[in-house]
């Protein structure tokens, strides 16, 4: 054995969703499984929450999100299969990348956490969706102390996105005007309250039913896309942050300024995008997501502050990891989808 630290039985059982074939949500089953023993660089973590994100989905199903034409997406969907590890089934067993719990047991090479340290973090090979997971030492950061866990676990995966694309590729001067599309959701939640701490005016697009959520989160104005068509008005962004990846930087070009930029969660969804044809390329920009635990700081110090909090819709408990798979899936949460796990 590796670590002759561990106080839990390496044959003692958990509570862990598994997925043993790609596929719908219903592929998702809650199973036993032995509680992992962490290797020399990693700490054993209790976990009590963790959140969905995009790459739970195409952990799941093994298939590209939405691209513009049917090849690239086979394309994508078979390099996406294979950094899962398998093309008939994913290597690991066990979804879910973001977490929150307590770590339990450290690996011996491990001397910045002790037992009982309260964590959150985004573990890149997985095993969320269970009561133990092991984990790199150096991915995870204090949990914000006045989350809960499973308040804690909607922060990774949903706001890095938004961080990095304010605070990396637009990094907004004050009172620069910006449009956040999708931004009821999971990552446009994050990316109102991220921009206005660069002293943004946020103008937030969302259903009805969402717009005095946005406004409290910090959006200084509102469209409801249910009545008006931006792309149709005069109005000009320095900035212009698609949260979802439904739209495209050929469509909203005539509402940017001249020095304004596109930022999209989802760039295969057009031609200009993936391409970027003339001044597109310029303008365009998606944001990689950083999961570093200096980046799992900054967020803390931010919450703990009160400047930035998670907005969640609904927490589900680990037997019902599909019904929350679902529930992502149509595209109408109001803010992040919660895993709590007992």
């Amino acid at each position: 054995m590796e670590n002759n630290n561990i106080k839990i039985q390496d044959k003692k059982k958990m509570n862990a969703i598994t997925i043993t074939k790609y596929g719908a949500p219903e592929v998702l089953k809650l199973r036993k499984k032995e509680i992992p023993i962490p290797k020399s660089n990693e700490v054993l973590v209790r976990n009590y929450g963790s959140s969905i994100n995009t790459v739970d989905v195409l952990h799941r199903g093994g298939k590209a999100p939405k691209v513009t034409f049917w090849g690239l997406k086979l394309l994508i969907g078979f390099f996406l299969r294979l950094s899962f590890g398998g093309l008939i089934k994913p290597k690991q067993k066990i979804p879910g990348f973001s977490f929150a719990g307590e770590v339990v047991s450290l690996g011996k090479e491990v001397s910045d956490w002790k037992e009982g340290d309260k964590v959150y973090g985004y573990s890149p090979s997985g095993g969320a969706c269970a009561q133990y997971m092991t984990v790199i030492a150096d991915v995870i950061a204090k949990k914000p102390i006045n989350l809960s866990f499973q308040e804690a676990a909607a922060v990774p995966g949903g706001a890095s996105p938004s961080l990095v694309a304010f605070r990396d590729l637009a990094r907004p001067k004050k009172d620069q005007k910006v449009l956040i599309i999708g931004a009821s959701g999971g990552n446009g939640t994050f990316g109102i309250q991220i921009a206005k701490q660069y002293g943004a005016h946020v103008t937030a697009i969302c259903g009805p039913s969402n717009t005095e959520m946005v406004k409290k989160i910090g959006a200084d104005c509102v469209i409801d896309y249910t009545k008006e068509d931006f792309t149709t008005s005069n109005q000009k962004y320095d900035i212009i942050y698609d949260a979802i990846g439904v739209s495209a930087l050929s469509k909203c070009s005539n509402n940017l300024t001249e020095a304004g930029i596109y930022i999209t969660n989802n760039p295969t969804n057009s031609l200009r995008n993936i391409f970027g044809f003339g001044s597109g390329k310029k303008k365009l920009k998606s944001p990689t997501a950083d999961e570093s635990a200096d980046a799992l700081s900054l967020l803390r110090e931010w919450i703990e502050s009160g400047k930035i909090k998670p907005v969640i819709d609904t927490v589900y408990p680990l037997s019902q990891t599909a019904k929350a798979h679902l529930h992502y899936e149509t595209g109408h949460s109001k803010g992040r989808i919660v895993i709590s796990i007992d």
